[in-house]
Protein backbone atom coordinates (compact mmCIF):
# COMPACT_ATOMS: atom_id res chain seq x y z
CA UNK A 1 0.00 0.00 0.00
CA UNK A 2 1.28 3.61 -0.79
CA UNK A 3 0.15 6.34 1.29
CA UNK A 4 0.60 10.20 0.32
CA UNK A 5 1.84 12.86 2.87
CA UNK A 6 0.01 15.73 1.35
CA UNK A 7 -1.35 18.11 3.46
CA UNK A 8 -5.30 18.61 2.91
CA UNK A 9 -6.27 22.21 2.61
CA UNK A 10 -9.09 23.35 5.28
CA UNK A 11 -12.51 23.40 3.86
CA UNK A 12 -15.64 24.98 5.95
CA UNK A 13 -17.69 22.49 8.12
CA UNK A 14 -21.01 22.86 5.93
CA UNK A 15 -22.44 24.02 3.43
CA UNK A 16 -25.71 24.20 1.37
CA UNK A 17 -26.08 21.11 -0.79
CA UNK A 18 -26.05 23.14 -3.96
CA UNK A 19 -22.80 24.04 -3.03
CA UNK A 20 -21.28 20.85 -2.04
CA UNK A 21 -18.90 18.96 -3.83
CA UNK A 22 -20.14 15.36 -5.30
CA UNK A 23 -17.82 13.51 -2.76
CA UNK A 24 -19.58 15.10 0.20
CA UNK A 25 -23.02 14.82 -1.94
CA UNK A 26 -22.44 10.88 -2.61
CA UNK A 27 -20.96 10.10 0.75
CA UNK A 28 -23.76 11.38 2.72
CA UNK A 29 -26.96 10.37 0.92
CA UNK A 30 -25.13 6.99 1.07
CA UNK A 31 -25.10 7.06 4.95
CA UNK A 32 -27.79 4.72 6.36
CA UNK A 33 -28.42 4.15 9.90
CA UNK A 34 -29.70 0.97 9.22
CA UNK A 35 -27.58 -1.91 11.13
CA UNK A 36 -25.81 0.92 12.91
CA UNK A 37 -27.12 -0.43 15.87
CA UNK A 38 -25.63 -3.63 15.91
CA UNK A 39 -22.61 -3.37 13.51
CA UNK A 40 -19.27 -1.30 14.32
CA UNK A 41 -18.85 1.52 12.48
CA UNK A 42 -15.66 2.92 10.75
CA UNK A 43 -14.77 6.23 8.67
CA UNK A 44 -11.66 5.88 6.37
CA UNK A 45 -10.23 8.59 5.05
CA UNK A 46 -7.37 7.81 3.16
CA UNK A 47 -5.42 9.75 0.54
CA UNK A 48 -5.30 7.34 -2.16
CA UNK A 49 -8.19 5.68 -3.53
CA UNK A 50 -6.66 1.99 -4.37
CA UNK A 51 -5.94 2.33 -0.42
CA UNK A 52 -9.19 3.70 0.97
CA UNK A 53 -11.23 1.01 -1.16
CA UNK A 54 -9.06 -1.78 0.13
CA UNK A 55 -9.30 -0.98 3.59
CA UNK A 56 -12.94 -0.41 3.44
CA UNK A 57 -13.55 -3.94 1.56
CA UNK A 58 -11.52 -5.61 4.69
CA UNK A 59 -13.43 -4.00 7.17
CA UNK A 60 -16.95 -4.59 5.69
CA UNK A 61 -15.35 -8.41 5.65
CA UNK A 62 -15.60 -8.45 9.10
CA UNK A 63 -19.01 -6.97 9.67
CA UNK A 64 -18.09 -3.02 9.77
CA UNK A 65 -20.29 -0.14 8.79
CA UNK A 66 -18.13 1.92 6.96
CA UNK A 67 -17.99 4.73 4.92
CA UNK A 68 -14.92 6.26 2.92
CA UNK A 69 -13.79 9.48 1.26
CA UNK A 70 -10.85 11.97 0.92
CA UNK A 71 -12.68 15.21 1.01
CA UNK A 72 -12.07 17.06 4.22
CA UNK A 73 -16.22 18.44 3.83
CA UNK A 74 -17.45 14.58 3.81
CA UNK A 75 -15.21 14.22 6.54
CA UNK A 76 -16.67 16.74 8.67
CA UNK A 77 -20.08 15.72 8.03
CA UNK A 78 -19.64 11.83 8.06
CA UNK A 79 -17.75 12.04 12.10
CA UNK A 80 -21.47 13.67 12.96
CA UNK A 81 -23.81 11.71 11.09
CA UNK A 82 -21.79 8.49 10.90
CA UNK A 83 -20.25 8.76 14.55
CA UNK A 84 -17.65 6.11 13.99
CA UNK A 85 -16.18 3.90 16.42
CA UNK A 86 -13.14 3.45 14.50
CA UNK A 87 -11.14 6.03 12.12
CA UNK A 88 -8.48 5.18 9.62
CA UNK A 89 -6.15 7.91 8.26
CA UNK A 90 -3.34 9.21 6.94
CA UNK A 91 0.12 9.99 8.91
CA UNK A 92 0.03 13.41 7.63
CA UNK A 93 -2.50 13.67 10.38
CA UNK A 94 -0.17 12.20 12.84
CA UNK A 95 2.90 13.49 12.39
CA UNK A 96 5.41 15.32 12.75
CA UNK A 97 2.31 17.47 14.47
CA UNK A 98 -1.06 16.80 15.21
CA UNK A 99 -3.73 17.66 13.42
CA UNK A 100 -6.68 19.97 14.14
CA UNK A 101 -8.47 17.54 12.93
CA UNK A 102 -6.86 14.88 14.89
CA UNK A 103 -6.74 17.05 18.06
CA UNK A 104 -10.65 17.25 18.06
CA UNK A 105 -11.27 13.32 17.81
CA UNK A 106 -8.53 12.66 20.72
CA UNK A 107 -10.94 14.93 22.55
CA UNK A 108 -13.81 12.66 21.64
CA UNK A 109 -13.32 9.32 23.53
CA UNK A 110 -15.60 6.83 21.95
CA UNK A 111 -13.84 7.91 18.80
CA UNK A 112 -10.26 5.69 18.74
CA UNK A 113 -8.08 6.11 15.41
CA UNK A 114 -5.37 3.99 13.49
CA UNK A 115 -2.83 6.11 11.74
CA UNK A 116 -1.37 4.18 8.37
CA UNK A 117 2.24 5.47 7.26
CA UNK A 118 4.27 5.19 10.17
CA UNK A 119 7.32 3.44 9.28
CA UNK A 120 10.23 4.76 11.67
CA UNK A 121 10.17 4.38 15.05
CA UNK A 122 10.01 8.29 15.80
CA UNK A 123 6.97 8.60 13.24
CA UNK A 124 5.52 5.51 15.32
CA UNK A 125 5.56 7.22 18.95
CA UNK A 126 5.13 10.55 18.21
CA UNK A 127 2.15 9.51 16.56
CA UNK A 128 1.00 7.74 19.52
CA UNK A 129 2.18 10.53 21.40
CA UNK A 130 -0.40 12.85 19.58
CA UNK A 131 -3.23 10.62 20.07
CA UNK A 132 -3.78 7.96 17.92
CA UNK A 133 -4.38 4.57 18.82
CA UNK A 134 -1.98 2.64 16.61
CA UNK A 135 0.47 3.30 14.22
CA UNK A 136 1.08 0.92 11.21
CA UNK A 137 3.54 1.45 8.52
CA UNK A 138 2.93 1.98 5.09
CA UNK A 139 3.58 -2.02 3.60
CA UNK A 140 0.40 -3.09 5.95
CA UNK A 141 -1.94 -4.91 4.25
CA UNK A 142 -5.73 -3.97 4.21
CA UNK A 143 -6.63 -7.47 6.01
CA UNK A 144 -4.04 -6.39 8.75
CA UNK A 145 -5.29 -3.18 9.37
CA UNK A 146 -9.07 -4.37 9.78
CA UNK A 147 -7.67 -6.64 12.59
CA UNK A 148 -5.64 -3.93 14.47
CA UNK A 149 -8.83 -1.93 14.36
CA UNK A 150 -10.74 -5.12 16.00
CA UNK A 151 -7.87 -5.37 18.43
CA UNK A 152 -8.26 -1.57 18.91
CA UNK A 153 -12.02 -1.68 19.89
CA UNK A 154 -11.77 -4.96 21.81
CA UNK A 155 -8.91 -2.94 24.69
CA UNK A 156 -10.64 0.31 24.92
CA UNK A 157 -11.32 1.81 28.04
CA UNK A 158 -15.36 2.18 28.85
CA UNK A 159 -14.40 5.40 31.01
CA UNK A 160 -12.08 7.97 30.02
CA UNK A 161 -11.65 11.45 31.55
CA UNK A 162 -13.30 12.92 28.24
CA UNK A 163 -16.21 10.45 28.04
CA UNK A 164 -19.18 11.76 26.43
CA UNK A 165 -21.44 9.91 28.26
CA UNK A 166 -23.96 10.79 30.70
CA UNK A 167 -21.37 11.95 33.29
CA UNK A 168 -18.34 13.55 30.99
CA UNK A 169 -15.72 14.43 33.31
CA UNK A 170 -14.65 17.17 30.64
CA UNK A 171 -16.85 19.53 29.20
CA UNK A 172 -15.77 21.16 26.02
CA UNK A 173 -17.22 24.71 24.45
CA UNK A 174 -14.86 25.27 21.68
CA UNK A 175 -12.34 27.58 23.16
CA UNK A 176 -13.30 26.58 26.68
CA UNK A 177 -12.33 23.51 28.86
CA UNK A 178 -13.35 22.51 32.24
CA UNK A 179 -12.00 19.66 33.80
CA UNK A 180 -14.21 18.32 36.52
CA UNK A 181 -11.97 15.96 37.99
CA UNK A 182 -9.25 18.26 38.36
CA UNK A 183 -10.94 21.56 38.85
CA UNK A 184 -9.58 23.14 35.93
CA UNK A 185 -10.90 26.09 33.60
CA UNK A 186 -8.87 26.60 30.33
CA UNK A 187 -9.23 29.28 27.69
CA UNK A 188 -7.61 28.55 25.02
CA UNK A 189 -5.00 26.42 26.83
CA UNK A 190 -5.00 29.14 29.21
CA UNK A 191 -5.48 28.17 33.31
CA UNK A 192 -8.22 30.32 34.11
CA UNK A 193 -7.01 31.22 38.45
CA UNK A 194 -10.61 30.41 39.93
CA UNK A 195 -11.37 30.47 43.31
CA UNK A 196 -13.39 26.91 44.60
CA UNK A 197 -16.55 28.83 44.77
CA UNK A 198 -16.09 30.50 41.07
CA UNK A 199 -15.47 26.95 39.83
CA UNK A 200 -18.20 25.32 40.98
CA UNK A 201 -20.18 28.11 40.21
CA UNK A 202 -19.61 27.47 36.47
CA UNK A 203 -19.30 24.28 36.99
CA UNK A 204 -23.02 23.99 37.63
CA UNK A 205 -23.48 26.09 34.66
CA UNK A 206 -21.70 24.19 32.04
CA UNK A 207 -23.16 20.96 33.76
CA UNK A 208 -26.48 22.33 32.41
CA UNK A 209 -25.61 24.30 29.05
CA UNK A 210 -29.58 24.95 27.15
CA UNK A 211 -30.71 26.44 30.55
CA UNK A 212 -31.29 28.80 32.52
CA UNK A 213 -29.88 28.35 36.19
CA UNK A 214 -31.73 30.36 38.84
CA UNK A 215 -29.94 32.19 41.93
CA UNK A 216 -31.58 29.28 44.01
CA UNK A 217 -30.31 26.44 42.35
CA UNK A 218 -26.61 28.14 41.74
CA UNK A 219 -26.74 28.67 45.80
CA UNK A 220 -27.93 25.13 46.42
CA UNK A 221 -25.82 23.43 44.27
CA UNK A 222 -22.74 25.17 46.10
CA UNK A 223 -24.04 26.31 49.66
CA UNK A 224 -26.55 23.23 50.39
CA UNK A 225 -30.31 23.66 51.24
CA UNK A 226 -29.86 25.24 53.79
CA UNK A 227 -28.20 28.87 52.67
CA UNK A 228 -29.43 32.03 54.17
CA UNK A 229 -28.17 35.33 52.70
CA UNK A 230 -28.25 37.63 49.71
CA UNK A 231 -29.01 35.60 46.86
CA UNK A 232 -27.14 38.23 44.87
CA UNK A 233 -23.31 36.71 45.93
CA UNK A 234 -23.78 34.49 43.15
CA UNK A 235 -23.78 37.94 41.33
CA UNK A 236 -20.37 39.12 42.46
CA UNK A 237 -18.51 35.52 42.30
CA UNK A 238 -19.77 35.27 38.26
CA UNK A 239 -18.89 38.69 37.97
CA UNK A 240 -15.11 38.17 39.10
CA UNK A 241 -14.85 34.91 37.07
CA UNK A 242 -16.51 36.64 33.79
CA UNK A 243 -13.50 39.54 34.00
CA UNK A 244 -10.96 36.75 34.42
CA UNK A 245 -12.62 34.83 31.24
CA UNK A 246 -12.72 37.80 29.36
CA UNK A 247 -9.03 38.72 29.84
CA UNK A 248 -8.26 35.48 27.84
CA UNK A 249 -10.48 35.69 25.14
CA UNK A 250 -11.80 39.11 24.56
CA UNK A 251 -15.22 40.02 22.65
CA UNK A 252 -16.29 36.47 23.66
CA UNK A 253 -19.34 36.56 26.13
CA UNK A 254 -18.97 33.69 28.16
CA UNK A 255 -21.89 34.05 31.02
CA UNK A 256 -25.63 35.46 29.96
CA UNK A 257 -27.04 37.26 32.96
CA UNK A 258 -31.08 36.27 32.74
CA UNK A 259 -32.54 39.42 34.96
CA UNK A 260 -35.53 38.68 37.00
CA UNK A 261 -33.95 34.70 37.28
CA UNK A 262 -30.31 33.65 36.96
CA UNK A 263 -27.69 33.35 34.13
CA UNK A 264 -26.68 30.87 31.51
CA UNK A 265 -24.10 30.14 29.05
CA UNK A 266 -24.13 33.01 26.26
CA UNK A 267 -25.16 31.53 22.93
CA UNK A 268 -22.02 33.40 21.58
CA UNK A 269 -20.18 30.66 23.41
CA UNK A 270 -22.52 27.99 22.15
CA UNK A 271 -22.24 29.10 18.51
CA UNK A 272 -18.37 29.17 18.91
CA UNK A 273 -18.63 25.31 20.28
CA UNK A 274 -20.72 24.58 17.13
CA UNK A 275 -17.22 24.24 15.28
CA UNK A 276 -15.35 22.03 17.35
CA UNK A 277 -16.38 17.94 17.91
CA UNK A 278 -16.15 17.32 20.99
CA UNK A 279 -18.09 20.43 22.17
CA UNK A 280 -20.99 19.58 19.58
CA UNK A 281 -21.05 16.29 20.57
CA UNK A 282 -21.93 17.03 23.98
CA UNK A 283 -24.19 19.71 23.42
CA UNK A 284 -26.21 17.21 20.86
CA UNK A 285 -26.12 14.97 24.18
CA UNK A 286 -27.63 17.03 26.28
CA UNK A 287 -30.59 18.45 23.50
CA UNK A 288 -31.65 14.64 23.19
CA UNK A 289 -31.55 14.54 26.82
CA UNK A 290 -34.16 17.68 27.29
CA UNK A 291 -36.10 16.38 24.33
CA UNK A 292 -36.56 12.93 25.90
CA UNK A 293 -38.00 14.33 28.88
CA UNK A 294 -40.27 16.77 27.48
CA UNK A 295 -41.89 13.74 25.71
CA UNK A 296 -41.92 11.99 28.94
Amino acid sequence: MTYTTEQNQASPAALPTQYQSPILRRETSEYSTHGAETSPRALVTLQQNSDRRSVEAALQRLGYLVRATNDPVATEVLLRTLEPNIMVMDLIEAYPQSSELLQQIHRCSDIHTVVIGADTNDQRITVLRNGADEALPTEVSPDEVAMRCQAVLRRRIPERSGTLGSNPRVLYFGPLTIDLGRREIRVDRHVIAATRLEFDLFAYLCQHPLEVCSRPDLLTSVWGPHWVGDTHVVDVHLSNLRRKLDEHRRGLPFIKTVRGVGFRLADELLLASSSDLASRRQLESHSSEASLVSHL
